[in-house]
């Protein structure tokens, strides 16, 4: 496997997350629930996504939404794709649609911005030649599909704080001048899912973030740290989303490599770029704050 993870350039850092360019040997591996939506190409090759019974093909040049369950992935040997995970709540942004309609979907890219603007698309992308044409490529769309929408009907930016996650959704919906029905429905529309399942991935990100980083000395100390009511309610909601104990997870990442966790392993580059992405927003939670009350009511 060949892989290149490179920042987006300045005028679409809060839009983009990263690009990621891939060369794969090929094989099944574990996407775990994200709340960040991307999209992408496949240049060569194909893929698809399983969840149980469930099989979702990958088109040529796709959206996918926000997972709230891990998927596995199955990408055939010699495959090659460039993607652009995108910040939590700007698939939104990029295509006007309500992010929770593609929520654990793969959307082919046509559907959302019409064949004859994909064709185009598709062919600047398999006419260029390597990573960095790839990206400029793609970045040039995606920033020429914000002026579009943006002439057309103007771009919706409302976004909460990371550090409001854990208020109340009364409170939230207050500070945001709405009524709380109101907040829900724009709340559900940003971010793909309501508030109380973001704040779950919100403690579950900075869980898998701090194992990524460096082997979990204490289970019962990163509950702490990430805001968990303790250490079985980790353990619980670390299962549910990313198809791992936590215990199995970092020995997949630090110690018998598992080939399932192969899109998790990054080097120390890699992880400095998606790590700090990974929360730009979210790292600004403050487990003290209110993650208490927040971890008692969720932990069910």
């Amino acid at each position: 496997m060949s892989r290149l993870i490179l920042p987006p350039p300045l005028s679409l850092s809060g839009i983009v997350r990263y690009f990621h360019i891939e060369h794969a040997d090929g094989g099944a591996l574990r996407m775990p629930a994200m709340p960040f939506p991307y999209i992408g190409a496949l240049l060569a090759g194909s893929t698809h996504a399983e969840r149980g019974e469930e099989r979702m093909d990958s088109p040529r040049s796709f959206a996918v939404g926000m997972l709230s369950r891990p998927v596995r992935l199955h990408i055939e040997p010699g495959t090659v794709f460039v993607s652009a995970p995108l910040r939590i709540g700007q698939l939104q942004t990029l295509f006007g649609i309500s992010s929770h309609e593609l929520t654990d979907r793969i959307w082919p890219l046509d559907a959302l911005i019409g064949r004859e603007e994909e064709d185009k698309l598709f062919d600047r992308l398999r006419l260029r030649d390597g990573p960095s044409q790839w990206m400029e490529a793609m970045s040039a769309w995606m920033r020429a599909q914000l002026a579009r929408r943006e002439a057309r009907c103007g771009l919706d930016r409302w976004q909460l704080p990371a550090a409001s996650l854990f208020l109340d959704s009364q409170t939230l919906a207050k500070q945001s001048g709405l009524s709380l029905r109101q907040f829900e429905r724009r709340f559900l529309a940003r971010y793909g899912q309501p508030l109380r399942d973001m704040r779950r991935m919100a403690r579950f990100l900075q869980a898998m973030g701090g194992m990524i980083q460096s082997p979990a000395a204490s289970l019962a100390d990163l509950a702490l740290a990430c805001g968990y009511f303790d250490q079985a309610h980790l353990s619980r909601d670390f299962k549910l989303l990313s198809g791992f104990t936590p215990r199995d997870f970092a020995r997949g990442m630090h110690g018998s490599s598992s080939p399932e966790l192969g899109l998790l392993r990054y080097d120390e580059n890699e992880k400095r770029l998606v790590l700090a992405s990974v929360d730009a927003d979210l790292r600004e939670i403050l487990a003290g704050e209110a993650a208490d009350v927040a971890s008692m009511q969720d932990a069910v």
